[in-house]
């Protein structure tokens, strides 16, 4: 345990480049339509299944990939399937199916009970499989998980959280809040496939590079993107990716009208027995920290421990406040047990 665990500190503390990636066994294989990736080798300390963040790259993300060669370093098998309503930025109740569908072929890899792991969103897609399969599941890890859909996209359009608080929001997922709601957008939009294919060369130009955030850097991207969108649907690629005003103002009334039962996990939380371990950023810009402690509040017959840690956000780690420092670190000593197996 001391020695993955320091294996992990390694990687995954706030003092390692985040450019830089342990080497690891690394294969793609399908399943049907579905690509999966698997990280490690034989005889492995644990099996780790990860429910992927809504992200157009999936595991190619550089981020996740890092994460899970990390974890296989540490001497884990790791299942990540390419999910494609998530791919496609686009939830619904068939990625729920498509992340049952790896857990039932998960022999191929592993003969272990696998520990959930599940990143962002994906969270919807652990908590499920958690309520039907428990007994065949080891636990549950869940990182900056959500327990309202409805209060997380509404953060993620004002940055204001349900308890009062108003915190930053990541700019660059707005056009995504309003992919999703372009059925319910008053007045109608005229040309829904061309604007939501012009946000994605957005989002594909922008996620993953903390330096976007800054409206002037976002802003010319944007510029550069909005000549290729047709005129009818122009200004409305500029308010989803913000650089005309009233985002908010459109989608919130559509977002009330947004049926959001198929994302609600509500459902699966009190089918949920065994330990739940919650870690969330307190500086999370997408989904804020309130909702791991909306989570564990009803988790009531789970075991559920929740680590709030100032040493990551969202998307990575950072380098904790000096005030701070002794607090932070014992929460990474713990988050670091957690995923050490």
């Amino acid at each position: 345990m001391l020695r993955a665990m320091m294996t992990l500190g390694r990687w995954l503390g706030p003092w390692a480049d985040p450019g830089v990636a342990p080497r690891v066994n690394v294969r793609d294989e399908r399943e049907g339509d579905l690509r999966i990736r698997c990280y490690g080798g034989d005889r492995p300390r644990s099996t780790y299944l990860v429910a992927p963040g809504l992200h157009y790259a999936g595991p190619d993300d550089p981020r996740m990939d890092r994460f899970c060669r990390v974890l296989a370093a540490t001497g884990h098998v790791v299942i990540a399937p390419f999910v494609p309503d998530y791919l496609a930025l686009t939830p619904c109740a068939r990625a729920i199916e498509d992340f049952a569908r790896v857990f039932a072929v998960r022999a191929r890899w592993s003969d272990q009970r696998p520990i959930v792991f599940s990143i962002s969103f994906g969270s919807l897609l652990a908590l499920a499989l958690a309520a039907q399969h428990g007994e065949q599941i080891e636990r549950l890890v869940l990182f900056g998980g959500y327990a309202d859909f409805h209060d997380t996209l509404r953060f993620c359009l004002t940055g204001e959280v349900g308890s009062g608080r108003t915190a930053r929001r990541d700019p660059l997922n707005q056009p995504v809040v309003l992919m999703n709601l372009l059925a319910h957008l008053e007045p109608r939009c005229a040309d829904p496939d061309a604007v939501s294919t012009g946000w994605r060369r957005y989002v594909e130009r922008t996620w993953g590079r903390p330096e976007m955030k800054d409206r002037a850097r976002f802003g010319a991207i944007a510029e550069e993107l909005a000549a290729e969108v047709p005129a009818s649907v122009r200004e409305l690629f500029h308010i989803g990716v913000g650089t005309r005003p009233g985002a908010a103002e459109l989608a919130l009334p559509a977002l009330a009208q947004f049926d959001a039962r198929a994302l609600d996990p509500t459902p699966y939380l009190p089918r949920i027995r065994g330990r739940v371990d919650l870690v969330h950023g307190a500086d999370d810009d997408v989904i804020p920290f309130e909702q791991s402690h909306a989570l564990a509040a009803r988790l009531v017959h789970a075991d559920v421990r929740v680590h709030i840690t100032g040493l990551y956000g969202h998307t990575g780690a950072q380098r904790p406040r000096l005030s701070m420092a002794a607090k932070e670190l014992l929460t990474l000593v713990r988050v670091l047990r957690v995923l050490a197996g």
